[in-house]
């Protein structure tokens, strides 16, 4: 499979996942367009710096990661917070990426 391939069906599993969790803890239908772009910011992002940090750096890829999901959990929080009437907008990010992420080991191990 093509890497830009490979990274749209990432960001599509993600939205999918994320957004069903964001329905989960009540989010309104009008404020999923927050959740969408969120995603669309910050996961190309994600797989991209850590695809080049695999290469550039000789950081422990669990480091990276770790640090990579942080900062995506915490740029989707902001975007809860100010712009999506979540109500608990930090935990709301945390579980959705936490979500999506473990989606995304499961689905890796059986591809691989």
């Amino acid at each position: 499979m093509s890497y830009p391939l490979s990274l749209l069906l990432a960001l599509l599993l993600t939205e999918a996942i994320e957004v069903s969790v964001c329905l989960l803890w009540g989010m309104r239908k009008r404020d999923l367009l927050f959740v969408l772009l969120a995603n669309v910011l910050t996961n190309p992002l994600v797989n991209v710096l850590y695809a080049i940090a695999r290469l550039k750096t000789p950081l422990p890829p669990a480091l990276m990661i770790a640090v990579l999901e942080v900062s995506a959990v915490a740029a989707e929080w902001l975007v809860y917070r100010y712009a999506a009437a979540a109500k608990r907008p930090f935990l709301v990010s945390l579980t959705a990426n936490a979500a999506s992420f473990g989606a995304g080991l499961l689905i890796s191990t059986f591809i691989r």
